[in-house]
């Protein structure tokens, strides 16, 4: 399922969103249960495997080079070691017994703290490439190991379209992609994630009946796979947009300007700060697109994609 085919050693790390995002109790280990409906979107970057050189006993990493792109900068600003293609690098190698660095070269537009899964797509890549290099890992191995580097990469090695359980690692896909015009709009605000999940003070029991939840998810994919974004846009909901919001009031403001200029959907990402939009009029979106670039935002549209599945997911 992971491996699939790649032209050139390059593929495309598809952006994500979620569609729907509750935060349910926190577990033994620090982190939260979630149940969540994620969609891979149009915006990508570029990872390139551009060589690996055998290390012997010397280490398991990556070296990444900037090729540029729209947010490039990103690239250059990341610390030493901590961006997420060289963690899945290390964990690639050691799960697959080798020692051995990696080359990439990253073409990045995606924007960082945006909620919507950068360096997670970037990671999933990565684990991609390398697989499909030395193919040492099997499926489930291949889940583990995302699991390992990030919460979202599982999702991101699947791409298209899932409800996500526990962590983000129980991956359920769909397989609908709906039709509508999806518009971001980012106001450069960077949210800590970490701050955000404490403000939801989700250290007792269950916000909600779990039976009620599982009947709330079977609606959303039925809603999903009839195409009808407005029949279930009163059970999608985003449960860091409450406190999110209070601190930064601005993003309450544009989800609903999002609205007023014709979304039949719109919602923050992740724990924020992108917040996006769904038409069904591609001319909406693009007036929505000018009025928010005119406010100083990036803001653009892009559309779903069935990630890896789909022949244009690869390059």
């Amino acid at each position: 399922m992971f491996s699939g085919s790649v032209r050139g050693g390059v593929i495309h790390a598809w952006a994500k969103i979620n569609l729907h995002l509750r935060v349910l109790d926190k577990r033994d280990d620090g982190y939260h249960n979630i149940v969540s409906l994620m969609a891979s979107i149009g915006l990508h970057d570029l990872l390139k495997l551009e060589d690996i050189r055998e290390t012997g006993a010397a280490g398991r990493s990556a070296v990444i080079t900037n090729r540029g792109g729209a947010r490039g900068d990103i690239t250059e600003s990341i610390p030493a070691g901590q961006n997420l293609i060289e963690k899945a690098s290390r964990a690639y190698f050691r799960a697959a017994d080798m020692d051995a660095v990696a080359l990439f070269g990253l073409e990045k537009n995606i924007p960082a703290g945006a909620g919507m899964g950068g360096g997670s797509a970037d990671a999933a890549a990565a684990l991609r490439l390398l697989n499909l290099r030395f193919r040492r890992l099997d499926d489930n191995e291949m889940m583990q190991t995302a699991g390992e580097i990030g919460a979202d990469v599982p999702f991101c090695l699947y791409g298209g379209m899932a409800i996500c359980r526990g962590t983000g690692d129980l991956v359920a896909p769909i397989e609908s992609v709906l039709p509508h015009t999806v518009l971001i709009v980012n106001a450069g605000i960077h949210v800590n994630t970490a701050q955000a999940y404490r403000s939801l003070k989700r250290d007792g029991e269950m916000p909600c009946d779990p039976a009620d939840l599982d009947e709330e998810m079977r609606a959303i994919e039925r809603g999903i796979d009839e195409g009808d974004i407005g029949s279930i846009a009163h059970r999608l909901a985003n449960d860091f947009e409450g406190p999110v919001f209070r601190e930064y009031p601005v993003l309450r403001e544009i989800k609903g300007e999002i609205g007023e200029r014709g979304a039949v959907y719109s919602a923050m990402t992740g724990s924020g700060s992108s917040v996006i939009g769904l038409f069904e009029s591609a001319e909406d979106a693009r007036r929505a697109v000018e009025h928010f670039q005119q406010k100083g935002y990036f803001a653009e549209t892009t559309g779903f994609v069935r990630g890896y599945g789909d022949p244009g997911g690869v390059s």
